[in-house]
């Protein structure tokens, strides 16, 4: 059973810890990492335009099925976000990652309408692709691909905001 950790909007913990499906109360927020996921083999910053790995969520997720997306999910009770954020990957595509390796560039909520919500960290780092190509959870993810980053951008962007949009920018600028 997945367990998580409760926090106040402001990010200090509530001491509380909760199954990962609970019924959500008012205030509750609760951790979330997301990685963006740069091939090894694009070009350098300036140098041309990279490529990412986006993922298909499973047709029968909970949110977003089906949508061409990120890598990330839920801070499970005990670790960090950096840590969960290696975990999903791992998880969700087979590819290993340090903490090291990540670089945080943004961090928001996402505040739903019962009054929960997410503190949502986002990481980028380059990766190689797996020899043996991508290992994917068939439970979380139905598919992956490797695409340029204006088609990455073009559907991560239908479900965030235009803070978002600047992060991934900078990704593309920098790493």
């Amino acid at each position: 059973m997945e367990m998580h950790e409760v926090y106040h909007r402001n990010g200090t913990p509530t001491g509380q810890i909760v199954e990962k499906h609970a019924p959500r109360e008012a205030g509750q927020y609760f951790l979330h990492a997301i990685l963006i996921l740069k091939c090894a083999d694009s070009p350098s910053p300036g140098a041309g335009e990279g490529l990412y790995i986006m993922q298909q969520r499973s047709l029968h997720a909970r949110y977003y099925a089906g949508k061409w997306d990120v890598t990330g999910g839920g801070v499970q009770a005990g670790e960090s976000v950096r840590e969960a954020a290696v975990r999903e990957a791992w998880e969700e595509l087979g590819i290993r990652v340090t903490p090291e390796e990540l670089r945080e560039y943004h961090q928001y909520y996402a505040d739903w309408d019962d009054g929960s919500g997410l503190i949502i960290t986002v990481y980028a780092c380059r990766v190689q692709i797996p020899d043996q190509g991508f290992s994917i959870c068939k439970e979380e993810v139905n598919d992956v691909k490797i695409v340029p980053f204006h088609t990455f951008r073009l559907h991560v962007m239908d479900h965030n905001d235009e803070a978002f949009g600047r992060a991934l920018d900078r990704i593309e600028a920098e790493l």
